[in-house]
Parts: C-alpha cells; sequence; structure tokens
C-alpha cells in the first residue's frame, strides 16, 4: 500500500533540490530506529546532483555512557548539517523508539527553521528518484563544427539538444555530418554554458564512417546522455583544452573553385611523352579526388615549331578547357593515343612552343576571370627567345616573348605557376625555374600529392574534424 505523505515528501526534497544553486549543500538527516543517516547534495559545475551519505548507530552514538551531553554533540557531529536553516531538512523514520524521539529533539533544536518530514520507509530510495528526475538547471548542446569550403578556418559552436527543464526520458534528433576524425574518432561532446565559455559535460567518441548521419539523442538522467543512429559510442579521455587544439586550422579541401591548366609538351620520345602525359592524369585525379565538382581543368598540348615552310607546324591544341576532370581525362586520353609529335627535322630540335602555349593561355584567362588558377607545364625543352640572342635557339615565328607572358600571368590575380621538368632543378633551362615558380619537380621523381600541396590543389596533409558538422541540408 502506497505510503500517504511520499509524494508530498518527494514534492519537498525536489523543491530543495531545485532550489539548490552551485555552490550550495543540502543537508537531509534521517533518525532512523537503529541510529541517524546524513545525505549532503550538492550541485556540480555542469548544475548536475549528486550525494553521498554516511551513517552511525545508536550504539556508535552513544557508547556504554548512555544518553548525555556528550550523546548529543555525537549526533550534530554525524549530521554535520549545514548552519544556515534553510539547508536542512530533516525526515523522521515513525518508530516509537525514544532515543530517535530525542534525537530529532536535539536537531530540531539546532536548526529550528528546518523543515521536517515523516516516513515510514528509509529516505534513500526517494533520494535516489528525486535525483534520477531532477530537470535540467541548465541546456545541454552538441560541440558542432561550421566549416565550408569558402570560410577562413573552422570554428565551434553547439547545436541545442535538451532546452532548460528538460527531464529524463526527453529526446532530440538532428542532422549531423561527420568527415575523416583521425586516431580518437568523432567525440560527440554534450557541454553546458555559464558565461563565454562551455562546460564539458561528457564526451563519447567513435571511428564514425565520413558521411551524413540522423542522430537522435535521449537524455537518460542529468548528465547523461544517449546516441542512437551512430556505431556504439566509448567515453573518450580526452579533455576540452585537447579536444579544441585537435581542430585544423583550415577548411577541408581546396580554398575553393580551382581552375587548373595543363600544358603539355608532346614533342620527343614516345616513352618520355608518355611519362609526361601520366603525371598530368596523376595531378588531374589528385586535384580532383579532393576538390570534386569545384574544379575545372584545361588540357593543352604543345609541341615544336617547323621552319620549313613545305613542312606543316603542329599548332599549340586546346584539348579541352575549363572541362570538369572526367573530360579532362578524357581528352588527355586521345593525346596518349596520339602519342609523341614533331618528330626530327625540320621541327626544331632544342626547343618548344612555350612561348606559344603561354600566349594562348594568357589570352583565354583574360584578367576579369576571379577564379584562382594554376598553371602546371610539363616537358622539358626551354622556349623560343622573341628574337635573336645568345642562345642559338632561333626565335618564335610568332615573335612572343615567353618572359613577358609570365609577367603578365603573374599579374593576374590568384594564379599560381608550377612545373614538371624533365631535367632535375640544377640542370633545368632558367625558364622553367620560372615557368615553375611556385614549385618545380622532377619528371623521374615526382611527390604528386606533395607538388599539388605545394600548388594549392590539396591540403598539405589529411584535414581531421574532431566534432561532428552540421547538416547544411538541416
Amino acid at each position: 500500500m502506497p505510503e500517504p505523505d511520499r509524494d508530498l515528501n518527494r514534492k519537498a526534497i525536489a523543491q530543495a533540490l531545485a532550489d539548490l544553486a552551485d555552490t550550495d549543500r543540502l543537508t537531509l538527516v534521517e533518525v532512523a530506529a537503529d541510529g541517524v543517516v546524513t545525505f549532503l547534495l550538492h550541485r556540480d559545475d555542469n548544475g548536475r546532483p549528486h550525494g553521498r551519505s554516511w551513517s552511525a548507530t545508536w550504539p556508535d552514538l552513544a557508547g556504554e555512557r548512555g544518553w548525555d551531553a556528550r550523546t548529543r554533540e555525537a549526533v550534530l557531529r554525524t549530521a554535520r548539517a549545514s548552519s544556515s536553516s534553510a539547508d536542512v531538512i530533516l525526515v523522521a523514520t515513525s518508530s516509537a523508539d525514544p532515543r530517535a524521539e530525542q534525537a530529532l529533539a536535539w536537531l530540531r533544536a539546532a536548526h529550528p527553521a528546518a523543515q521536517v518530514l515523516r516516513t515510514e520507509a528509509p529516505i534513500a530510495a526517494l533520494i535516489r528518484e528525486v535525483i534520477a528526475d531532477d530537470p535540467l538547471t541548465r541546456s545541454y548542446e552538441l560541440v558542432v563544427v561550421l566549416a565550408d569550403s569558402a570560410a577562413s578556418r573552422p570554428r565551434l559552436t553547439s547545436r541545442q539538444l535538451f532546452p532548460l527543464g528538460s527531464r529524463p526520458g526527453a529526446r532530440t534528433r538532428v542532422a549531423l555530418r561527420c568527415e575523416a576524425a583521425g586516431t580518437h574518432g568523432t567525440a560527440f561532446a554534450v557541454v553546458t554554458w555559464q558565461g563565454p565559455k562551455p562546460r564539458l559535460l561528457s564526451v563519447q567518441s567513435a571511428p564514425v564512417a565520413p558521411g551524413r548521419y540522423e542522430v537522435t539523442a535521449e537524455l537518460v538522467r542529468p548528465g547523461r546522455v544517449r546516441f542512437t543512429g551512430l556505431p556504439a559510442l566509448s567515453p573518450d579521455p580526452r579533455d576540452w583544452d585537447q579536444l579544441v587544439a585537435a581542430l585544423p586550422d583550415r577548411p577541408a579541401g581546396g580554398a575553393g573553385p580551382t581552375h587548373l591548366v595543363c600544358a603539355v609538351e608532346v614533342c620527343g620520345a614516345d616513352d618520355q611523352v608518355a611519362e609526361r602525359l601520366s603525371r598530368a592524369r596523376q595531378m588531374i585525379s589528385s586535384a580532383s579526388g579532393e576538390l570534386g565538382d569545384l574544379l575545372r581543368v584545361s588540357l593543352l598540348a604543345y609541341a615544336a615549331h617547323s621552319y620549313d615552310l613545305s613542312a606543316p607546324e603542329f599548332p599549340v591544341r586546346v584539348a579541352a578547357w575549363e572541362a570538369g576532370a572526367g573530360e579532362a581525362l578524357n581528352a588527355l586520353g586521345a593525346l596518349e593515343e596520339q602519342g609523341a609529335v614533331a618528330r626530327g627535322y625540320p621541327y626544331h630540335p632544342h626547343a618548344a612552343q612555350l612561348e606559344d602555349m603561354l600566349a594562348v593561355v594568357v589570352e583565354r584567362l583574360g584578367r576579369a576571370d576571379p577564379t584562382p588558377a594554376v598553371i602546371l607545364t610539363v616537358g622539358g625543352r626551354p622556349p623560343h627567345p622573341a628574337r635573336t640572342d645568345q642562345s642559338r635557339i632561333l626565335p618564335c615565328p610568332h615573335r612572343h616573348d615567353w618572359r613577358k607572358l609570365i609577367t603578365a600571368l603573374g599579374q593576374r590575380q590568384s594564379t599560381v605557376l608550377g612545373a614538371i621538368c624533365d631535367q632535375p632543378a640544377d640542370q633545368a633551362h632558367q625558364a622553367w625555374h620560372r615557368i615553375g615558380a611556385a614549385a618545380l619537380a622532377h619528371l623521374e621523381a615526382v611527390d604528386v600529392r606533395g607538388l599539388a600541396a605545394d600548388l594549392g590543389l590539396v591540403a598539405p596533409s589529411p584535414v581531421h574534424f574532431p566534432f561532428p558538422l552540421l547538416d547544411e541540408t538541416e
């Protein structure tokens, strides 16, 4: 049969707990048939209620000396009640034992304004029940990352899970996106806010595969949030400072929309031309893998000038311009099938149409297009000079000046020049050091990803996000 006063006692304890501030203590002293039990309740920095208890039996309190002033002091010490009567609740378990009545009288005299509750059952179970059902005194929020390719750097924010006053059993759903997270996995950190800084309530993590997730959060009890819709989460040992330190200082992927212009020299030995085209393919694939639809690709092929009017010249060929990566790779495949061109006499054996290629690129790019451009030249021969000089290389038939053309590209906003040269840097013609001003690699020993990172096409190292990202489609 239910105890008549149970609900009233529960409400009294719950109200006292609700009134409890972070720095206060609530003392409940139970005077039972066998002795005194003291419960001390408080809230932590996140507003969660916590409690501990201790007890003493009547023989412990009175000893062999009987009930005297020293026994009274022992009862009050066991209670360890706050001097503020507002923080004390006395609980009397129904008993005809005169020792219990005497102890209760001493406690009431010491705390005359304290509430007195009467019950027939031990109060411990009721206290646990009140703590478990305590409504939130602060909202619980999930730490998330705001990051996109246009942002200067990712930043942390929070998404509310449970507002102030939520009770155990409350549920909420949130759409999240997870990216590669590194060794510890993605951390699902729940925080409360007091002032400008968050307070970490709990953090669980798991190696969550990149993708979008519909996650359900359930408030199990104050301080305990369960997430479903994810792999099994485990406690994460990192503290707040360690979690924040793991946040990357740049967004995933490149800086944004990028135009990669690949110009490949297709004169010379067949195997050498095949190697140049292969390097161009690797660069396009690497950049596309990170930038995706943000990447546009142009592909040009240039050969050698003919100085014999009876022999046709192979002009610079624009195989693709501002195409998707797939289309550009298809065009590159056609060049691979064609192989080397302009072999032998009357084509110039010691230079190539580099200057003609640069002229085409300058004309096509223009200065009005704000899209960042990466000009990657793959070859080995130097350009023709605009006029006769000491190099003994015949001048360009079209009088293009490669130096002025490179200067023009440099004046265009957000243009990066890179090159893959047949010769090592210390043996390459001086022109290649300007054509590859940002990065110059050797054809036979190029680190494709490293070169792509130097040119800003990919991140220099994988970007890991320690927290989930808010799904932009939410």
